[in-house]
């Protein structure tokens, strides 16, 4: 099973404690649904989950890692692009109070000739305002979409969000070492009715966070962050 730090970063950042209906948007080999289906299995009132993904080879890896895990009777698995799932299978809006996605983000970069890299880092197949677009129509008031980006495509969805609706409460900046730049931003998007923006609570909670020191070592808030998903640490 594939996975990458970005994963399991937002994986484990999300607040999903009080979710009922999660979609993960382009589970890839389904590391981060059922991360959150390990971080919920001992709660009362476990949320159903579904996760979709446009490419068939990681979506029948991504099948084959949920029946081997102890959650596949909760998880739900999709073989569909996006934008068009939304639109044929007439979803109803405010379905879900939590959405999440590791989305491509490379947006003007040369295309490779593995079309299957082109759909999991190119936006040309999807652009950020389409995926914000049908993602506010997914979310029940006061619902959450979660995201990892790079700095400035953060900045991009940050004010596409505030345009239509979904604004920003939460982000995570994260250093891969102590001297390097931000290098990813975890975001989290509230959904407000374009009348309460207004009244709203503008706060944002921003925090930092470093995954290595400088020996190479994952550094201590990593690890409280992670620690549940690896076998070693």
């Amino acid at each position: 099973m594939k996975v990458n730090t970005d994963g399991i970063l937002l994986g484990a950042w999300a607040n999903v404690g009080n979710a009922k209906n999660i979609l993960d948007i382009g589970t890839g080999t389904g590391l981060i649904a059922l991360m959150l289906a390990q971080r919920t299995d001992l709660l009362i009132s476990k949320p159903n989950i579904s996760a979709l993904e446009i490419d068939l080879n990681a979506y029948q890896q991504a099948k084959y890692n949920v029946e081997q895990s102890p959650w596949s009777s909760r998880l739900q698995l999709i073989h569909h692009d996006f934008l068009t799932w939304q639109r044929e299978q007439k979803i109803e809006s405010e379905s879900f109070d939590v959405l999440i996605s590791n989305p491509p983000y490379f947006e003007d970069s040369l295309l490779s000739d593995d079309q299957n890299k082109n759909l999991a880092r190119h936006t040309k197949h999807m652009s950020f305002e389409q995926l914000l677009f049908a993602a506010d129509k997914l979310l029940t008031r006061g619902g959450e979409f979660n995201l990892v980006l790079p700095p400035e495509q953060a900045n991009k969805v940050i004010q596409l969000g505030m345009n239509i609706g979904l604004t920003l409460t939460r982000q995570l900046l994260v250093k891969t070492t102590p001297n390097k730049s931000v290098s990813r931003v975890l975001l989290c998007l509230k959904e407000d009715l374009k009348e309460d923006l207004q009244k709203a609570d503008k706060t944002v909670t921003t925090s930092t966070l470093t995954i290595r020191d400088q020996e190479q070592n994952y550094t201590p808030e990593y690890i409280n962050l992670c620690k549940e998903f690896y076998l070693k640490m």
